[in-house]
């Protein structure tokens, strides 16, 4: 089959028109269009062949295509092999258009199209904003009237008049991929994940503060190191204008057997190990760990088949079964006489001693007794840069589950000999250690009260035959009669370092010293310690069927008092801690799969004078989860930095106010799902939720929603019988939907206009602030 040319012109009106080069063969006639799209750079949702027609445009703003670019992403397709490419179907036709407001659109030829004229593009959903944010235009600004940067240099993006260098570059064998990098002023690559097009946030090590230049990457070239390498250009610390260049032999671990993209930008490695994950943190010491080869604990639990073969057989005849069954018998019969003659009832005399009866028979004739599932519980030391692979472990013990751990230091506090403990001098010095508190549930079942201990495990670096071997060392264990160790947090208070233990319904501060952990404080709980947060000197304390409590630590008095708590009954799955500027919130999960926002307020007339966490607001999420995390929420100046502590560090030479601000100051929380999602939850100013709030509302009645479903009944908080008649009626609200408002993103120019002036708006302020919540809820 003939191979054929095609040459694609945009025109300013926003038409695109597709030709055939053999159409321009004869200059007598103007050669006619084969494909043409009206509105081409508006973001509309197809693209199909429409001659003729007219599309909505954008009232308010002249938008221009300033690049397109035609590329295929999926796995390479090598010259070498026959043209029969088994992996074609997971090569898709992609088409990416750049405006001149820096808008980034996405689109996918549809496969089912067979004619040309019937060809169509439909757009690909990207939830994100590529163009530069207002703060670093701000920036820019500051850098200008510092005489920083020239203050009449001709270097924006999108004039027309001036030279424009391309900014988005094709590539074929990166990582066994084809794909584009589009060094926009968020530079993306866009690839395939199973088949359709996603995108790749690219961020580079040591990247100078964004604002300084429109873009962070200024060049890109492929087809390096044999195919397979690339080098970029990008703007570095210092001063500005100085540059870095960098070159890489691949996409990361991206595209390996165990890779993946989940969407956002943001890419996964799965790490087979074989067993059942945990608990997992990073063993930050020095001398055992290093950037080069970190050390990770993780607690684990692995599932095997035991054999019961034995019970087949137990080696006895039938009368010798006869006679244990008689002596049995005989002696149920006396403790029956006992009780009659004491008066007593024979079931509660006896009840501590537990006896096991076999009550059923193995019938060999179809197969004898199966083999059971046995769990065992583990902790391991494995080293991420050989492959994971385990260093050192140490097995629990049986009937043992591991619960919690911690690595973190402990002060070692050690009196004088002689000396009184009130007026004796100590010497304290700090040593890491990694705890492990576990449940020990024997073979007795529920029908005994369940124990606990705390592991203390030491990691240790001996040289052997020339080589470093890292060893794991338990030194102290610990027994805790009045229930599991469900929690193990570090609490650190002028300068001494103590181990936070929550187990059953109490928490001991233990003190370590004299080779031993001692008791110094103590609270105890309603019902049952989830888990504990500490920040400070302060506690957040999850109760598992009595939702959250409030406590602070006084080291004066070595005492644990409980400041405000919540007086719902909720059964808690999950916590975290937000936080702008000086003002501190609480986020829960109950088992209704609701979000509650609390703030310790003393002066709030709802908190009873200071005994009550005031509910802020509340979400329903649809998904589980067991576990938060803070993070940095990080400005648009950081976003593009792998680095972003350095990055931070420049930033704050070139402006010395940032970081005073409250927007500057903020920790959200982000956390895993059950099913596999990925959620951020982030604080916003009053000024942005506000008008993200009028904007959520609008947009709940202009967009269509799944099966005709209500998206704003789907997020009011659901109650549950047991709290029906404790909690009041009304529904706090108060949180903004960000999967409802990153849509907006991906709506056409003109919806865009629209949507903002319904709620007295701007389109660029709306997209600023999206651009800052995709900024602030990144993690990684």
């Amino acid at each position: 089959k003939k191979e054929e040319i095609y040459i694609a012109i945009c025109r300013q009106s926003g038409c695109l028109q597709v030709f055939n080069l053999s159409d321009f063969a004869s200059i007598e006639t103007d050669p006619e269009p084969i494909w043409e799209v009206p509105g081409f750079g508006h973001g509309v949702t197809v693209l199909t062949n429409t001659k003729g027609t007219k599309t909505r445009v954008p009232i308010s703003h002249k938008v221009n295509v300033t690049e397109f670019r035609f590329f295929y992403t999926g796995p390479s397709k090598s010259p070498l092999k026959s043209k029969s490419f088994p992996n074609e179907q997971f090569r898709s036709l992609c088409l990416l258009v750049e405006t001149n407001l820096g808008d980034v659109y996405l689109y996918k030829m549809n496969k089912g199209d067979i004619s040309r004229s019937s060809v169509t593009f439909s757009r690909i959903s990207l939830g994100v904003v590529a163009r530069s944010s207002i703060e670093q235009s701000r920036h820019r600004a500051k850098l200008r009237r510092k005489g920083i940067i020239s203050a009449n240099a001709d270097e924006e993006a999108g004039a027309l008049t001036s030279l424009r260098h391309n900014r988005l570059y094709t590539f074929k064998g990166i990582s066994g991929q084809d794909g584009l990098f589009a060094a926009t002023a968020r530079p993306m690559w866009f690839v395939s994940e199973r088949g359709n097009p996603t995108f790749l946030c690219h961020r580079s090590r040591h990247v100078a503060p964004a604002g300084g230049k429109p873009r962070p990457v200024t060049g890109f070239c492929s087809g390096l190191l044999d195919g397979g390498g690339f080098l970029t250009l990008h703007e570095r610390i210092g001063r500005v204008g100085t540059q870095r260049l960098t070159v890489f032999n691949g996409i990361s671990n991206v595209y390996p057997s165990q890779g993946l993209l989940p969407g956002s930008g943001l890419c996964v490695e799965k790490i087979p190990l074989g067993v059942t994950v945990r608990k997992i943190q990073l063993i930050d010491d020095s001398a055992v760990s290093s950037r080069e080869r970190p050390l990770y604990a993780l607690l684990i639990s692995s599932e095997s088949e035991v054999d019961q073969s034995a019970l087949n057989d137990d080696g006895l005849s039938s009368e010798e079964r006869q006679q244990l069954i008689d002596e049995k018998e005989a002696e149920k019969v006396k403790r029956q006489v006992e009780a009659d003659l004491g008066g007593f009832d024979v079931e509660q005399e006896w009840v501590e001693e537990i006896e096991r009866e076999n009550c059923f028979e193995v019938d060999k004739s179809i197969g004898g007794a199966p083999p059971i599932k046995k769990t065992t519980y583990a902790l391991w030391i494995v080293d991420a840069s050989d492959n994971w692979g385990v260093v050192d472990s140490h097995e629990l013990g049986e009937f043992e589950h591991g619960l919690a751990m911690n690595v973190g230091p402990l002060t070692e506090v050690e009196d004088e000999i002689g000396a009184s403990s009130a007026i004796g001098e100590s010497t304290e010095t700090d040593s890491l250690f990694i705890a492990v508190g576990t449940a020990v549930v024997d073979q007795d079942g529920e029908d005994v009260a369940s124990k606990g201990r705390v592991l203390l495990f030491q990691v240790k670096k001996t040289e052997l035959a020339g080589s470093h071997v890292v060893e794991l060392e338990l030194a102290y264990e610990k027994d805790v009669l009045h229930g599991p160790v469900t929690s193990l947090s570090c609490l650190k208070s002028e300068s001494r370092h103590r181990l936070v233990v929550g187990a059953g319904s109490d928490i001991n501060v233990e003190q370590w010293g004299n080779g031993k952990l001692t008791q110094v404080g103590f609270f105890r709980a309603t019902m049952q310690i989830l888990d504990i947060i500490l920040f400070k000197s302060f506690f957040l304390l999850m109760d598992a069927y009595d939702s959250l409590h409030f406590l602070v630590w006084r080291e004066s008095d070595k005492s644990l008092t409980l400041l405000a708590k919540d007086y719902e009954p909720t059964p808690v799955y999950s916590a975290g801690i937000l936080s702008r500027g000086g003002s501190v919130s609480f986020v829960c999960q109950d088992d209704r799969q609701n979000l509650q926002f609390f703030q310790y307020a003393p002066g709030d007339a709802a908190a009873r004078g200071g005994n009550k966490l005031v509910c802020r607001a509340d979400i329903h999420l649809g998904a589980q989860t067991v576990s938060m995390q803070s993070h940095f929420c990080r400005s648009s100046l950081l976003i593009n930095s792998a680095t972003p502590e350095s990055t931070l560090a420049a930033l704050k030479q070139q402006d010395s106010f940032f970081g005073r601000t409250d927007d500057d100051q903020r920790l959200g929380v982000y956390f895993g799902t059950s099913d596999g999602g990925y959620v951020a939850t982030i604080p916003l100013s009053e000024q942005v939720y506000w008008r993200l709030t009028a904007l959520q509302s609008v947009m709940n009645n202009a967009l269509e929603s799944n099966c005709a479903l209500s998206h704003k009944a789907w997020r009011l908080y659901r109650r549950s019988p047991r709290r029906g008649g404790c909690r009041s009626n009304d529904r706090k609200k108060g949180v903004i939907d960000g999967d409802l408002i990153t849509k907006y993103a991906d709506l056409p120019m003109a919806d865009q206009e629209d949507l903002a002036s319904a709620i007295g708006s701007t389109v660029e302020q709306i997209l600023d602030n999206i651009l800052e919540l995709n900024c602030s809820s990144t993690v990684v």
